[in-house]
């Protein structure tokens, strides 16, 4: 008989949605907005200093997306946005991509 004591392999699925920004969301509102709205006030009002700065904006859109409409639609034309303008960059060739070949199933007829 083989014993296996080694940790189980987390697959990421269950630490992405346990992690802090996650539980911030699924947070009530009360809680959700104020920690939101602070930091994309933080962000633009500190935005000089070198930690503080435009990071905060994302962040605080994400955290108030499940909490408000507005900014889940803002959200997701930022998310369609970068989508567009990485695939620019691509075209461009400003982006380089690193193509992997996938090995052909042999058994398959």
């Amino acid at each position: 008989m083989v014993r296996n004591d080694a940790p189980e392999k987390d697959d990421g699925a269950k630490s992405r949605n346990n992690g802090i920004l996650a539980r911030i969301r699924a947070a009530p509102s009360y809680v959700g907005v104020p920690v939101g709205v602070s930091f994309i006030l933080g962000g633009t009002l500190l935005a000089p200093l070198p930690f503080f700065g435009v990071w905060m904006v994302p962040l605080g859109l994400a955290i108030l997306a499940p909490h408000s409409p507005g900014a889940h639609r803002l959200t997701q034309r930022l998310y369609w946005q970068k989508l567009r303008f990485l695939r620019w960059a691509i075209r461009r060739g400003f982006v380089r991509v690193r193509r992997v070949e996938r090995k052909k199933d042999e058994t398959v007829g």
